[in-house]
């Protein structure tokens, strides 16, 4: 089965200014990234305001981000939703217009207990063919409910297309929890961007970057080096990264990405759908700023 590794981006949703997703708009999008080198697109997680989407719209999303991308990445769709009957029918529609595999959010909201979240992820994952690879996917912050290490284990060992996890919680100890599950072949994923270099460097394979959106050169730049197993340098690359970070992610992060994405030319507009609102004019002009004076160009570290 597929998995993911490296550099995956969940893609941001492109707007138009009456809050309709502009679908040429996602074409470039992911065209930009592929161009910049991410390994994957991820479409319709936390950052692609997945939450504020119908479901006819994560469809037409993930159709449109295959067409577009035609194989030259994988592509895993964020498919969980609030009850288990939409997140079925987001997973099997992901298999049947020809997504690489899925990842299945915790329903949020509502506390669950670890027998009605096992019950979940195992009735998705066995609701798709055996070997379409499944992802967990942990945000406890944003879901209220969180996935602990014994929970993940004893849903992938009933439903052996679940192959891994993406964790969002920072929580690096935890991470390396989830890399011995299956006698260390479970695959883990980190949310945290600045964690990237720190979980590949565990044993991890990668990361899901919602800033990788703003400023992909620096993840591909520190997943070459580590690669290269130039580990100096990839060091401060994520140094250098995280401090970009600090300044994109944070309070309003998800119309931050667009707004960044629209002063580096690729979208037009940095809609965001209500309730989340618009940076106000004092606050666009000192983000752009802050930005501009960082520089994106990746440094000769």
């Amino acid at each position: 089965m597929k998995k993911l590794t490296g550099v995956n981006t969940p893609i941001s949703c492109p707007m138009t200014p009456d809050q309709q997703v502009d679908y040429a708009g996602l074409e470039k999008l992911c065209d930009y990234l592929i161009e910049k080198g991410v390994d994957g697109i991820y479409p319709s997680g936390s950052t692609g305001e997945m939450a504020y989407l119908t479901l006819d719209e994560r469809k037409k999303i993930l159709e449109t981000v295959l067409k577009t991308v035609a194989g030259r990445v994988n592509v895993f769709c964020m498919v969980g939703a609030n009850t288990t009957r939409d997140t079925i029918e987001l997973a099997r529609h992901a298999e049947k217009v020809g997504a690489d595999g899925i990842g299945v959010v915790t329903p949020y909201y509502f506390t669950l207990d670890d027998t009605e979240l096992e019950n979940y992820f195992v009735q998705t994952a066995q609701s798709v063919s055996p070997d379409f690879p499944v992802y967990l996917y942990g945000i406890p912050q944003l879901a209220v409910n969180d996935i602990t290490p014994q929970l993940a284990e004893s849903v992938a060992l009933k439903a052996k297309n679940v192959i891994g996890i993406k964790y969002s919680w920072p929580d690096m100890p935890r991470l390396i929890q989830f890399m011995n599950i299956l006698d260390g072949k479970f695959s883990v994923i980190c949310g945290p961007d600045d964690l990237f270099l720190a979980t590949i460097a565990s044993g991890g394979d990668g990361t899901i970057s919602g800033n990788s959106n703003v400023i992909p050169e620096y993840f591909i730049a520190i997943r070459d080096a580590f690669r290269k197993g130039d580990l100096e340098r990839a060091r401060k690359l994520q140094l250098n990264a995280n401090k970009l970070i600090a300044v994109i992610s944070g309070p309003n992060n998800i119309v931050k990405y667009k707004t960044g994405l629209v002063h580096r030319g690729i979208i037009k507009s940095d809609t965001v759908r209500s309730p989340f609102r618009q940076l106000t004019k004092e606050e666009k002009t000192l983000y752009l700023q802050t930005l501009d004076k960082m520089d994106f160009t990746v440094p000769k570290v």
